[in-house]
């Protein structure tokens, strides 16, 4: 009775194990199944659950270096296919996959070079009481604003209702930093959403002050970057950005604006009929080393005319 008692154990121990042993490898082998069939991104999953399983299982290692590759090679032709569309964010998003799977990939390497991470940010302040005064009750209301960009593609991006700050992130390939000065402000308005009697929610932008779709009529010269030899906050520079007391008046934007963008070293000077730049960016920093750019509109406030009852900038 004993002996058979301890039979049944040990079959239980070695059925317990060989349970054991079979979970473990079975991503590996439904990996390889899978990359049999040429499903390299699948099979990339399963080998990386099995090394997490067992990370330091060299075959296991190896199969998802090798699978890694293979997917590396399928994003980077996906990423050459968005950038035929001009479908720059989904081919950026592809191109960065491409160089995690496969850092040491030449092509894509290259590749990132020509591009630079575009973050657009500033500050709209609003007199809100006047603001939602005139406004019916809505389901959902949204600040927002929207920047023309040299490529003639408008950018959206939210407007904090507790901050007045907003950021847009865009990814800019093989650009001319000259045209950076052409990023404008298009218009600074109020997306609002409303449901209808049938239950169809309808949307609207209501613009407070309108831009429009600025371009130069004239750009001259070049942007010549200078190097800071040491780190500055940018905060630092914010004082620059009042010029005189006429340009801070408030006004409102005609239908017809024309301007022109005169590039000297560092700086692009801004000239206009109106003598006004309110529309355009008030400071411009470009990271060499890590390829990115800010694009800084400053702070602007918006406020109506009691007597016009037309919204202003200044």
């Amino acid at each position: 009775m004993r002996n058979y008692s301890v039979t049944i154990l040990k079959d239980i121990l070695i059925l317990f194990f060989s349970i054991l042993i079979s979970g473990c490898s079975f991503h590996y082998n439904r990996g390889e199944e899978l990359e049999a069939e040429g499903r390299w991104e699948e099979a990339a999953i399963e080998y990386r659950l099995a090394s997490i399983e067992d990370p330091e299982n060299q075959d296991i290692v190896d199969s998802l270096n090798r699978t890694y590759k293979r997917v590396s090679i399928e994003n980077f032709e996906a990423y050459k296919k968005y950038l035929e569309k001009r479908e720059f964010k989904k081919a950026y998003k592809r191109l960065d996959a491409t160089l995690n799977q496969n850092p040491e990939f030449k092509e894509a390497i290259l590749e990132k070079n020509k591009w630079k991470q575009l973050l657009i940010s500033g500050k709209v302040e609003f007199e809100f009481n006047q603001l939602f005064s005139n406004l019916r009750l809505a389901d959902e209301m949204i600040l927002q604003i929207k920047i023309n960009t040299p490529q003639n593609k408008l950018l959206t991006g939210n407007i904090s209702g507790e901050t007045g700050i907003f950021f847009i992130e865009e990814a800019l390939y093989d650009f001319d930093l000259s045209q950076l000065a052409e990023f404008t402000i298009n218009c600074i308005g109020l997306k609002i959403k409303r449901k209808s009697h049938s239950g169809i929610l309808n949307e609207e932008f209501k613009k407070f002050v309108n831009f429009r779709e600025l371009t130069p009529i004239e750009v001259k010269g070049r942007i010549k970057i200078k190097t800071l030899k040491s780190q500055k906050n940018i905060l630092d520079h914010r004082p620059s950005l009042i010029s005189n007391k006429k340009e801070i008046e408030a006004w409102f934007p005609p239908d017809l604006f024309r301007y022109k963008i005169h590039l000297f070293n560092n700086s692009a000077k801004i000239i206009s009929e109106l003598k006004r730049s309110d529309f355009a960016p008030s400071i411009i920093y470009i990271n060499t080393s890590d390829n990115r750019v800010n694009i800084d509109f400053g702070v602007n406030k918006i406020t109506m005319d009691d007597s016009t009852r037309k919204w202003s900038i200044f």
